[in-house]
């Protein structure tokens, strides 16, 4: 038996909700691996029972936990597309990914464009949209830079922009959101504290990036956590520089969270920087 064309990882944890749909859609492109952590909820019976191979590894941090599923989860292909479990393939992408496939490009990684659906709603506007990220690319020649949250992946090679979009289905609690996000909230200000203190690995991995996205990393690390009134600037540059109201009730509510979560950063960072000044002082 020859080797699948492309293969399909799906990090998750808690995903009952999801992961069978996840990986239905995913199957429709090739062998899936849900790369389990741990999860308490029967995510990963729900996904061998839609066809997947399970492999269970305690959370390592989002990260880590992907690099240890790229060096350790058995592939056998060329070809790797890493999916979320809220995430789906649309037809016209599965087309394109198979074609690029197919035709041995010169390139290593492959940028997707991503739509959030949220209330129901494409979101195609507030600088949600587009959202490229690096899911599809040649085995072994692509890792994820080392930082708690947010964070990217690092080509060894040539990388191309495709066409068509993934979606991304924004469709959990309120109270699931707020939760995420306070724990997204403490890891983003965590990475703020190690770059103020000269600690961030990741950004020594900034020219193995596109043009496009060193800009966007060079804006986030250097320039938005000294920039003043963050949360106010976040709401007027998301709901109205980048029109987030022709959105409507979805786009005013996002403006409104992403307000919260940069203000909840704010707070943990000067938190955790008062908390090491102290520990300094105490030494």
């Amino acid at each position: 038996m020859s080797d699948p064309l492309i293969e399909i990882m799906i990090p998750a944890f808690n995903e009952s909700n999801h992961i069978a749909e996840a990986v239905t859609n995913a199957l429709e492109l090739g062998p899936v691996y849900v790369l389990d952590s741990m999860s308490t909820d029967g995510t990963p019976d729900l996904a061998r029972a839609a066809g997947a191979t399970v492999v269970q590894q305690p959370w390592l941090g989002y990260a880590r936990q992907k690099n240890w599923g790229l060096d350790n989860l058995p592939f056998k292909g060329q070809w790797v597309f890493i999916l979320d479990a809220d995430e789906r393939i649309t037809p016209e992408l599965r087309r394109e990914l198979l074609a690029v496939a197919k035709s041995d490009p010169m390139e290593v990684g492959f940028y997707i464009n991503r739509v959030v659906i949220f209330m129901g709603r494409e979101i195609r506007h507030g600088g949600l949209y587009p959202s490229w990220n690096l899911r599809f690319f040649k085995r072994d020649k692509c890792r994820y830079e080392d930082r708690k949250v947010h964070e990217h992946m690092i080509a060894d090679g040539a990388t191309r922009y495709l066409k068509h979009e993934m979606l991304h289905i924004r469709r959990e609690t309120m109270d699931v959101y707020f939760a995420k996000h306070i724990r997204y909230a403490d890891l983003e200000s965590d990475e703020w504290v190690r770059m103020k203190l000269g600690q961030s690995k990741s950004a020594a991995a900034k020219n193995l990036f596109g043009r496009t996205m060193r800009l966007r990393q060079w804006l986030r690390r250097d320039i938005w956590p000294i920039t003043p009134g963050r949360p106010f600037v976040r709401f007027v540059y998301q709901y109205l520089y980048k029109r987030g109201f022709l959105d409507g009730k979805a786009g005013w509510h996002l403006a409104q969270l992403m307000f919260s979560y940069e203000y909840m950063i704010g707070l943990m960072y000067e938190q955790k920087l008062r908390d090491h000044r102290r520990g300094k002082t105490a030494k």
